[in-house]
Parts: C-alpha cells; structure tokens; sequence
C-alpha cells in the first residue's frame, strides 16, 4: 500500500493493528481488545491478542465480525463450530455464548456493530469459496468506464439491517469520488484497487491487506484487474 496508516479516507488496518503491542489473554473480546482511532458509524474496530489456551464469553455487546489475522481460532456454541484461520472471517451475533480454543497465538481484526438489537444468536461463518450471486454494480452516473459485472454472498445481517458482512467480487471498473453515508472494512482475497480522496492522497490495495473505508469519507475507485474481497458493512437505513 502506497499511504500511510493515519490517512482519515482509507486506513491499512494490517499496518494500524502491527503498530499496537496488545497484551495477550486479557479478555480479548472484551476490555482486552485494543480499540482502533477509526471512523465507522455505531461500530467499534479493533485488534485484540488471544494467548494459547481455552476460554469462555458471551457477545452481549453487539454483531462481531472476526478476522484471523495470524494463528487458528476455535469458537464453539455447541451447536455451532467455526474454525478462523489466516485469512478467514465469522460473525457472532449478539446475545451468543461460546467456547473458544486456541493452540497458539491468535491476532485477529474485529468490527462490532454496537447498536445491534436481539435477533438469531450464533455464529456465521464466511467461506472465502463460497458462490457469488450477481449483485447491483456502481449507479452509471459515478462510472467513469464500462459497468462492471458485480457479484456477492451476504453471510449476515444484523436485525436492523445496517450491519452485513460476506464475500464480493467485481470485474475492473473506475469511478468518481462519492461521498461515503457508511462505512466498509474489507479484506482482499484478489487483485488490486487504488482510491483516491478530495484531498488528493492515494492509497494502492493489494491481495492480503485489510483497510477501512472510513464514514464521512469521500473517495474514488480504480481497479484495472478483478477485485474480490472480504466486507464488513455499516451502512445507515436512512
């Protein structure tokens, strides 16, 4: 990536989260986690340390969205399972009880959605493989190339319908700067796409990073090969 970590458009979260020396075993889905100087709405971003071993925890504090950033985690319902490893992402929702298990060492990258309100407990895991279905493409008023072919698979959606997270993935396209209402974390599983904000910095994204497009920003897109990636959404019903 071509910018810096404090940019207040797009933010490298990997280079953010690198930067923090975060104690490991403290209540990483708590107090323990480090929370992120990020802009996302009614949503927290954080990076917490999970040190080897076995644990306990209820989300009651929202939708979390969890990212393994390094090492494999264990979170188990009892009717649920999900193993996060590098690269990987689930969600719990709020109100779910869980086992947790690590083997080693485990850095993971979280968004909670604070305002969530008691809908389906459990935890949702997001396949990386899993089909795509086409999806809307940027309005044509925005687009400064030919309209892409747009694909995704929502995983989750909180009650209120302002937090979802899954997979997507589009064909090259450029557009304008638009004026972003919500507010996107995203992983890159393919290819490479640069953003440009109104006060002209640039940023260049590439397989393997994990930005935050930040609400309130204001920022263009150009990708030249096929995008796909990991989302996290925040995104006002009004």
């Amino acid at each position: 990536m071509t910018s810096n970590s404090e940019c207040p458009s797009f933010v490298n979260l990997g280079i953010m989260a690198e930067q923090i020396a975060a104690a490991a075993g403290l209540d990483p889905f708590g107090a323990g986690a480090h929370i992120l100087p990020v802009r996302a709405g009614p949503c927290e971003v954080f990076t917490a340390t999970i040190a080897a071993g076995t644990g306990e925890h209820v989300e009651t504090r929202g939708d979390t969205w969890l990212f393994a950033s390094s090492g494999a985690l264990t979170l188990d319902t009892g009717s649920d399972r999900a193993v996060i490893e590098p690269g990987s992402s689930a969600v719990i929702a709020k109100g779910t009880s869980f086992r947790w298990h690590a083997a080693q060492p485990v850095t993971l990258i979280g968004m909670r959605y604070l305002e969530a309100v008691d809908g389906e407990s459990g935890i949702f895991v997001i396949d990386n493989a899993a089909p795509l279905s086409p999806s809307n493409p940027p309005a044509d008023d925005v687009l400064i190339s030919e309209r892409p072919a747009c694909r995704s698979n929502n995983v989750f959606r909180s009650a209120s319908g302002e937090f979802l997270c899954g997979t997507w993935d589009s064909t090259p396209y450029q557009r304008v700067p638009i004026f972003f209402r919500h507010s996107e974390l995203m992983h890159l599983l393919e290819g490479e796409v640069s953003f440009t904000d109104e006060a002209g910095r640039t940023g260049t994204f590439r397989k393997g990073d994990t930005l935050i497009i930040e609400q309130g920003a204001r920022c263009s897109w150009a990708s030249f090969v096929t995008v796909a990636k990991i989302y996290a959404l925040y995104k006002p019903a009004q």
